[in-house]
Parts: C-alpha cells; sequence; structure tokens
C-alpha cells in the first residue's frame, strides 16, 4: 500500500513538474467558465432562431367536448338549406346540447416587418456573444500569465530573502565567536537576531501570497502548480483594432435596430389563418346521430392606430442605445490610454531591468566590502546590514520589474485581442 502511494505521488510530482504555460493556457478551454461562455454563445444564437419562429407556420390539433344549456350549432347553417330542415323533421338538424369537436388550427405570418428587424438584431447580438467569449478567453489567458510571473516574482523574492538570511547567519556565527571572546557587544546579537526574526516573517508572508496565486492559478486551469513555469517571449504582441472594443460595437448596431423594430412596430401585418372542425352529436330534434365538417382560412391585415405602449417601447430602444454608445466611448477611450501608458511602461521597464542588474552587482561586491570592513572594526554592525538591505531591496527590484512587464504584455494582449498562446512559450 505505501508503495503505490509513493507511486501515486511520484507520478503526480512528475505531472506537475511537467506544466508548462502552454499546457496551462490550453487548459483553460477545458474548464466551466469556458464552457458557460459556449452556452451563452448558444443561447443569443437560440434567441436568433426563436424569432425566425415566429415566421414560421403553426399547425394545433385540437379536441373538445361541450355542453351547453340550450342547442347549439355544429356548424354555419345558410337560411336556404335551414328552411328545408324545418319543413322536414326527418332531417337531423345540425344542432345539439352536447357536442364533440376535432379539428386542426394553422397560421402563418406573411409580413411583420419588425420581426425581420428583430432578426437582424439577434444576428448581431449573436455576433456580439461570439467576440465576449473569445476576449473572456484572453481575459484569463492574461490572469494565468500575470500570475505566473508574480509567482516567478515571489519564488526569486523567497531566494533573496533565504539567501539574506542566509549571508547574516553566517555573520552571527562570526559575531557569537566575537562576543564570548568579549571583542564585541552582547547587544550585536540582539541585533542580527531581530533581522533574522524579520527575514522569517517576511519569507512566512511570501509563501501566503506564493499559496494564494497557485491557488488562483489551479481555479482557472485545473492544474495544481508547486512551483512556476518558465516565461519566454515567442511572438510579438500585433497591435491594430482594439479587439475589446468589437462586441461592444456589434451591441450597438443592434442597439439601432433594436429602435429601428420598435417603429416597424406601427406598420401593418399580415398574417394567413385557417381551420378544419370535425363535429359529431346527436340532432336535437329527433335525436339521431350526425356528423358535420366546416372549415375556413383567410388572410387578414392588422395595423395599430392607438397604441402608447409603443411610444414607450421606442423610447425605451432610444435610451439603450444612447447608453450602449456611451459605454463605448468610454471604454474606447480608456482603452486607447492604457495601450498608450502599457507601450510607455514596457519600455521603462526594460530600462529598468537592465539598470537593476547592474545594481545588484554593484550591491554584491560592496556587501563583499562591508564584511570585510564590519570584521576590521571599519564599520558598524548597522551599517553592514544596510548593505545587505541594498543587496535585497536591488534583488527586489529587479524580478518585480520582469513580473510587471510580463503582466503589462498580457495586458496589451486582451486589448488587441491577441491569444497569448502565440505570445509566450
Amino acid at each position: 500500500m505505501k508503495q503505490k502511494l509513493l507511486l501515486v505521488c511520484i507520478l503526480t510530482t512528475l505531472q506537475l513538474q511537467s506544466s508548462t504555460i502552454s499546457s496551462l493556457l490550453n487548459r483553460l478551454e477545458k474548464q466551466p467558465e469556458y464552457r458557460y461562455d459556449v452556452l451563452n454563445e448558444a443561447k443569443s444564437q437560440l434567441g436568433e432562431q426563436s424569432l425566425k419562429d415566429k415566421l414560421m407556420p403553426t399547425i394545433n390539433a385540437y379536441a373538445s367536448y361541450e355542453i351547453f344549456s340550450s342547442p347549439n350549432g355544429l356548424l354555419p347553417v345558410p337560411p336556404n338549406k335551414l328552411t328545408k330542415m324545418l319543413k322536414d323533421q326527418t332531417i337531423g338538424q345540425p344542432f345539439s346540447d352536447n357536442i364533440l369537436r376535432e379539428g386542426i388550427r394553422f397560421s402563418w405570418p406573411l409580413f411583420i416587418k419588425s420581426v425581420d428587424t428583430l432578426i437582424e438584431k439577434a444576428k448581431l447580438l449573436h455576433l456580439a456573444a461570439r467576440d465576449k467569449k473569445r476576449l473572456s478567453l484572453i481575459q484569463r489567458e492574461a490572469v494565468v500569465v500575470g500570475s505566473v510571473a508574480q509567482l516567478h516574482y515571489l519564488e526569486a523574492l523567497m531566494r533573496a530573502l533565504k539567501s539574506k538570511k542566509s549571508s547574516i547567519l553566517q555573520t552571527l556565527r562570526t559575531t557569537k565567536v566575537k562576543v564570548k571572546e568579549g571583542r564585541a557587544p552582547q547587544s550585536a546579537l540582539f541585533v542580527l537576531n531581530s533581522h533574522i526574526n524579520e527575514l522569517n516573517i517576511a519569507i512566512n508572508m511570501t509563501n501566503q501570497k506564493s499559496n494564494l496565486l497557485r491557488s488562483k492559478i489551479e481555479i482557472l486551469t485545473g492544474v495544481h502548480l508547486t512551483r512556476s513555469v518558465p516565461l519566454r517571449v515567442r511572438h510579438r504582441i500585433r497591435k491594430g483594432e482594439i479587439f475589446a472594443l468589437k462586441p461592444l460595437k456589434k451591441r450597438i448596431a443592434a442597439s439601432k435596430k433594436g429602435i429601428q423594430a420598435a417603429d416597424e412596430a406601427y406598420y401593418p401585418s399580415v398574417v394567413t389563418k385557417g381551420n378544419y372542425t370535425f363535429s359529431q352529436a346527436d340532432a336535437y330534434n329527433n335525436g339521431n346521430s350526425l356528423s358535420e365538417s366546416f372549415g375556413s382560412v383567410g388572410i387578414y391585415v392588422s395595423m395599430p392606430v392607438f397604441d402608447p405602449s409603443k411610444n414607450t417601447a421606442s423610447e425605451k430602444a432610444r435610451v439603450a442605445y444612447m447608453q450602449e454608445k456611451t459605454n463605448y466611448l468610454k471604454v474606447k477611450h480608456a482603452l486607447k490610454v492604457q495601450s498608450i501608458q502599457l507601450e510607455e511602461e514596457i519600455t521603462l521597464l526594460n530600462k529598468s531591468i537592465v539598470l537593476a542588474q547592474k545594481s545588484i552587482g554593484n550591491q554584491r561586491r560592496l556587501l563583499k566590502i562591508a564584511k570585510v570592513s564590519l570584521n576590521s572594526k571599519r564599520i558598524t554592525q548597522e551599517e553592514y546590514l544596510r548593505y545587505e538591505d541594498n543587496l535585497a531591496n536591488a534583488k527586489t527590484t529587479f524580478y518585480k520589474a520582469q513580473a510587471q512587464k510580463w503582466q503589462d504584455i498580457a495586458k496589451l494582449g486582451v486589448i488587441y485581442g491577441n491569444d497569448l498562446r502565440r505570445i509566450v512559450k
């Protein structure tokens, strides 16, 4: 049993270690969030189909058994035919207290202008839902890439903190010897131990943040990472039309169609209707069983003359259009400003990364000198610890700039509709 558990752990570890950023991004299309977007698109397509169905013929079969307080007709009887029946009572007259009816009815709209326009509106909403599905997927890709980049930063920060702790522990060991020999005060140990305790707190907080990021990635991809995966640029971002505005544009066009459909509600509509009824009963005059059939078909034209609700519907459609247009202009302005800001920030971050690398090298050399100076008592312990802090801060600045650059690249990918599976590897 223990061997089986060990084997499962090993296989799980190998599986987790084999994860790449590409495999994580590919997993997004298998998660419930993506399936939900697919269902939303399918729902919008059904909305279009339901409007098309309104222009299709409908046929209904029916049956009824009716009981009347006085004899009722099985079918309309012309006066001349009824006169003959009255003269000859042996003829069963088509009237009865109890009538069994069976038949079919059909209706077929030949012309309803507003429905045609609403179908065009539904098509636009369907296309908007399709664009929204793609945009939502890219947004989730951006979250995964940004989270992995942030996880890179926290792991690098963890290494910097542990390196700093190791360096201070080395100094602590040397200081303990000096205190024992009387060449350093006891307070020097308290200062170093205090710094080590602060580092332990920082390490613990970094672990907490890393755990949150791994949980966030697992929620989106279904994969539990034990460590971050490599991130490299495969292709540059393709710029052009702001893709995030596409669904909004289609919604504006759909709102225009909504106004048009509301105005067209005043147009006349043409519908053809028909029915066929087969009735059975006992004639009320002589009790003989009889059956009759009756049918009709016609074309009906109707046009609203006065209906205040249609005016209200038209005004609501115009308000909805203005809302969509205003939202589009707001988002368009924000995304244009954001895209320019992100491009400028990436340029500045590239410079910061180069400068931070140089700073790390310089701080490493200064720390070595500071350790020698501390041993020879040319600097105080507090001054030495500042050099430790400076090196850790330089590393933090470097890795933080790298993480921020990846997050900015992911955000640009969302704005321009770039599938991040093409951008990163």
